[in-house]
């Protein structure tokens, strides 16, 4: 269950999203993030990491140029 947590302190906002995966979280933040405005710091948490899909593609660039593994 996606959830997200404002907390709101000394006039500094934090906005924090439990139970998102990959960029779902960016997506979730976009609208109170207009809100708001001006974002000074930004921290993501492993899950935002994680492929949704659990699929993952990793490119080596090698002096010939990317070999896909």
């Amino acid at each position: 269950m996606e959830q997200m947590i404002v907390t709101i302190k000394n006039g500094s906002v934090e906005i924090e999203i439990e139970g998102a995966r990959g960029a779902r979280c960016v997506e979730l933040t976009q609208a109170i993030e207009k809100l708001i405005g001006k974002v000074d710091k930004k921290y993501y948490k492993k899950g935002f990491y994680c492929n949704t899909e659990n699929k993952q593609n990793i490119y080596l660039n090698l002096c010939e140029g990317k070999t896909n593994l």
